[in-house]
C-alpha cells in the first residue's frame, strides 16, 4: 500500500470517529432553525410549535431565528456559515434552493451544498379566475386564450416566481397568449381578481376559499396531479392536462450536507413523530398547511426532481435578462 493511500484511509477513518462521536453527544447545544418565513406568518408559528416540542426529546432548547429576504438565499447563506455540527438547519419555502438557483448569475447556494432533513407540510396552491370570467376550467380557459389572443392575463407571485414558471410552462405547451402581471405576492392577485381588475391569478387554496364562498372568485384547479384530499371538489391541473409538470411547495428543513446522516435521521424522526401529533394536526389544518411527513428520501427525490422542473421552466420563460437582488429580496430585469 502506498503512503498517500494509506494516509487517506487514516484521514477517512479519523472522519468516520469523528462524525460517530459527534453524533452520539448530539445536541450538545441549543438547536438553531433559520427560518426565511416573516416572523408571525402561519409557517413561522408552525415551526415555532414544533420547536416547543422537539425540544423536550432533544434535551436541548430550540431556538427559531428569522432571516428572511432574498428569495431565501440570506438565510441558506447563514447556514452554510454555521459549523456543519448538527446544530444549526435551514427552515425555508422550498423554492429557495429549487427555483432561486436557477434565477441568479453567481449561484451563493446550491442545492448540493444541503441535505433533505423533512417536508413539514404542503403548500395547496390553486389557479383561480373572477367570477365574471366566463371559462369554469383550464380547458375552457386555453381554448378561451386561443379565441383572444393577447386578452387574457393573469397575476402571479412575482417574475420567478412558481406560478409565474408554472403558467409559462403551459402557455408554451398549449401555445396560447396570456399577459404576466406579477404581484408582490400571491394574494393580491387574489384580491385584484377579487375586484373584477384581472381575470385569472393564482394563491394559496386556504386564502381563496372565503373569496369563492362570497362570489368574487372560483376555482379552476388546484395545482397538483392528483385532488387534494383538502379540496376534493375542485379538478386537479394534472388531470385537466396531463402533459402538467409540477413544481411542488412545501415547508422544508435542510441541514448542511456535512451533518452526519445518523443526526439527520434522528431530527427527521423527532420531528416526524410531533407532526403526527393530533393538536398539530388541527393547528396545521386550520392554517391551511396540511401535514406531509414525507419520508427522508422521498423528500430529496422529489426536490431533485423540482430542480429539474424549475430549470426547464426558466428557459421558457426566458428569463435570461432577469436576476435577484440579493441585497433587497426581489427579482428584477437586469
Amino acid at each position: 500500500m502506498s503512503d498517500v493511500r494509506r494516509k487517506l484511509l487514516l484521514v477517512a477513518a479519523g472522519m468516520a470517529v469523528a462524525s460517530t462521536a459527534l453524533a452520539q453527544t448530539w445536541p450538545a447545544k441549543p438547536v438553531r432553525f433559520i427560518s426565511t418565513f416573516g416572523s408571525g406568518s402561519p409557517a413561522d408559528a408552525l415551526m415555532r410549535l414544533v420547536g416547543q416540542k422537539i425540544a423536550e426529546p432533544l434535551g436541548q432548547p430550540v431556538i427559531v431565528e428569522t432571516q428572511a429576504g432574498a428569495g431565501g438565499l440570506l438565510g441558506a447563506q447563514a447556514v452554510l456559515r454555521a459549523a456543519p455540527d448538527g446544530h444549526t438547519y435551514l427552515y425555508t419555502i422550498s423554492t429557495t434552493l429549487v427555483t432561486t438557483p436557477h434565477l441568479v448569475k453567481a449561484r451563493p447556494v446550491e442545492m448540493k451544498d444541503f441535505a433533505a432533513v423533512i417536508t413539514m407540510a404542503k403548500a395547496y396552491t390553486c389557479m383561480l379566475a373572477a367570477s365574471s370570467f366566463g371559462p369554469n376550467s383550464v380547458r375552457e380557459l386555453i381554448a378561451y386564450a386561443k379565441a383572444n389572443p393577447g386578452k387574457v392575463a393573469y397575476g402571479s407571485n412575482g417574475v420567478g416566481g412558481t406560478y409565474h414558471l408554472e403558467m409559462e410552462m403551459i402557455k408554451q405547451k398549449h401555445g396560447v397568449d396570456i399577459t404576466h402581471v406579477p404581484y408582490k405576492g400571491g394574494n393580491d392577485g387574489l384580491m385584484s381578481a377579487a375586484a373584477g381588475n384581472i381575470p385569472v391569478a393564482f394563491a394559496p387554496c386556504s386564502s381563496i376559499t372565503p373569496q369563492a364562498r362570497a362570489g368574487k372568485v372560483k376555482f379552476l384547479a388546484v395545482l397538483e396531479m392528483r385532488r387534494a384530499p383538502d379540496y376534493p371538489d375542485v379538478p386537479a391541473m394534472g388531470e385537466q392536462l396531463p402533459d402538467y409538470e409540477k413544481i411542488s411547495g412545501g415547508t422544508d428543513i435542510w441541514a448542511p450536507a456535512q451533518v452526519p446522516a445518523t443526526i439527520v435521521r434522528r431530527l427527521h424522526a423527532e420531528i416526524d413523530k410531533v407532526l403526527a401529533q393530533p393538536d398539530v394536526r388541527a393547528r396545521m389544518k386550520e392554517i391551511g398547511f396540511p401535514y406531509d411527513g414525507t419520508a427522508l428520501e422521498d423528500m430529496a427525490a422529489q426536490r431533485r426532481k423540482d430542480y429539474e422542473i424549475a430549470g426547464r421552466a426558466v428557459k421558457v420563460a426566458d428569463r435570461k435578462s432577469t436576476r435577484l437582488n440579493s441585497s433587497h429580496g426581489y427579482i428584477s430585469y437586469a
